[in-house]
């Protein structure tokens, strides 16, 4: 009971800490996938086995859209431990830090710390889901800011 319990808390903490992004500048994130982030998830995907791709997550808004891109770039996966030191993670990291007020991604949690202890390998081939999943999660978030105009 005691280990379902801090479960639980453990889970609620991972939800409080996350940024709200309703107060981010959305023109200026839209400008910089379509210049520089596309780019760099393209080439990362370029190379990759064009095996159909699971598409398992859908956001309703640019908030939304904006908190699943986040959590999916930069909370490594166990089988996807390295994407938050690819470029396009580093270009994002860079454009929600200056369109959005107060984001800051400086903390890294015990997680990274521990899989930079490690051997550092590119484990791409397990990363490619995920990375189809953020182009994904992109294309909506541009969709979306073309409904507000």
């Amino acid at each position: 009971m005691v280990f379902f319990r801090k479960i639980f808390i453990l889970q609620l903490v991972g939800l409080v800490l996350t940024y709200n992004f309703t107060d981010c500048n959305f023109k200026e994130i839209s400008n910089a996938y379509k210049k520089v982030i596309i780019y760099d998830l393209k080439s990362y995907m370029n190379g990759a086995e064009r095996t159909h791709f699971n598409i398992t997550y859908s956001c309703d808004d640019q908030p939304n859209c904006l908190t699943k891109i986040e959590h999916l770039t930069f909370h490594p996966a166990a089988h996807c431990p390295s994407l938050a030191r690819e470029t396009f993670a580093e270009k994002t990291k860079r454009v929600l830090t200056s369109s959005c007020p107060d984001y800051s991604r400086t903390q890294i949690n015990n997680t990274q710390v521990m899989k930079k202890r490690r051997k550092r390998e590119k484990p791409k081939n397990n990363c490619t889901e995920i990375v189809s999943n953020l182009m994904g999660l992109w294309g909506r978030f541009i969709r979306a800011s073309r409904k507000q105009i």
